[in-house]
Formats: C-alpha cells, sequence, structure tokens
C-alpha cells in the first residue's frame, strides 16, 4: 500500500507492524520518502510507526483522507488454523475499525478505506465472518463496500497470490 500511495502523491501519517524483521524493512525502505514517520519523541520511541495495534491511541494519529491496511490473514487462511475471532489475530480489523470510528467522532472521517486479507476470509466460518466485517464498515462506520478477489500475477507481480480487497466509500 505504502508504495502504490506514494506513486500516486499519498503521504503515510502512521503504520502498524508487529513483527521486528517487517519492521526493520518497513524503516529502511520508507524512512528517506516519508522521513516524519519515522520520528521519535524525547523516549525514543516512534511517534507515528507504531510496534503493536492494540496499543495504538487513535486520538494521536494524525487525521488523514484515505486508510490503507492489512490485518493478519492467519486467522481466516486456509494454511492456518482458521480459528477467527478465536485468533487474537483475527480481531485486528476492530483495531483499524476502532481507529476510523475515532476519526469520525473528531468529525474526520476518512473517505476511502482501502484493505486486504487472504481469500480464505470470504468463505470463513460460511460467510459469517464476512458479513461481521461488512456489518462494522457499512453499517457501523456508513461506508460502501465493495469487495473482490485479485490475483497478483495478473498485476505485474511473479506471484500467484490472491487477495481479498475491500473498497469502502463513505456513503456522504
Amino acid at each position: 500500500f505504502h508504495t502504490a500511495m506514494h506513486s500516486v502523491g499519498g503521504k503515510c501519517v502512521f503504520a502498524s507492524e508487529w513483527d521486528k524483521n517487517a519492521r526493520i524493512s518497513y524503516e529502511a525502505n520508507y524512512k528517506t520518502i516519508e522521513p516524519n514517520l519515522f520520528k521519535k519523541d524525547k523516549d525514543g520511541n516512534y511517534l507515528y510507526f507504531n510496534e503493536d495495534i492494540n496499543d495504538a491511541v487513535p486520538s494521536k494519529i494524525p487525521n488523514f483522507d484515505i486508510c490503507c491496511g492489512g490485518f493478519p490473514c492467519q486467522a481466516f487462511s486456509i494454511a492456518g488454523l482458521r480459528k477467527g475471532f478465536e485468533d487474537t489475530r483475527g480481531t485486528l480489523f476492530f483495531n483499524i475499525a476502532n481507529i476510523v470510528h475515532h476519526k469520525i467522532l473528531q468529525g474526520k472521517k476518512p473517505k476511502v478505506l482501502l484493505l486486504e486479507n487472504v481469500k480464505g476470509l470470504k468463505s470463513h466460518m460460511k460467510g459469517q465472518t464476512l458479513k461481521t466485517l461488512l456489518n462494522v464498515l457499512e453499517n457501523d462506520l456508513n461506508y460502501r463496500v465493495k469487495i473482490e478477489v485479485l490475483n497478483a500475477k495478473y498485476f505485474g507481480v511473479p506471484q500467484n497470490r490472491e487477495r481479498l480487497f475491500f473498497v469502502c466509500w463513505d456513503r456522504e
């Protein structure tokens, strides 16, 4: 998401990554093009590059027009245990929803949400998991939602990787 949005003039104001090695790679790849993302406070902690989304404080996240995010897929993947919301990683979607909800309450509702996960999310629990997520996006947050499974191999990536994408527009 970061590379794609940057290529069309987007600016990343907040990121969250739990995995230590992924954090190192993310900073190495984006620090020169998005230095504000990696600013630190007086104690040496990143202000806008969050380590654990559970610890994110929505009021400290700068306002944004577009929210891009992938939430952990292991809880929904056919390669995983498919525990869904019983797996803590399966509930991290709700952290994204909470951040968006906070921005709505501030009068700074994001115009668009772009989210992704594995295609197995579509059929997880016979579609009930997807129904729950769509209910949050459409009814609780008031977005119009379109979902589509896309395969990276059709977009210039040398990988056969199917992902479920959510494109959500503010109904207003």
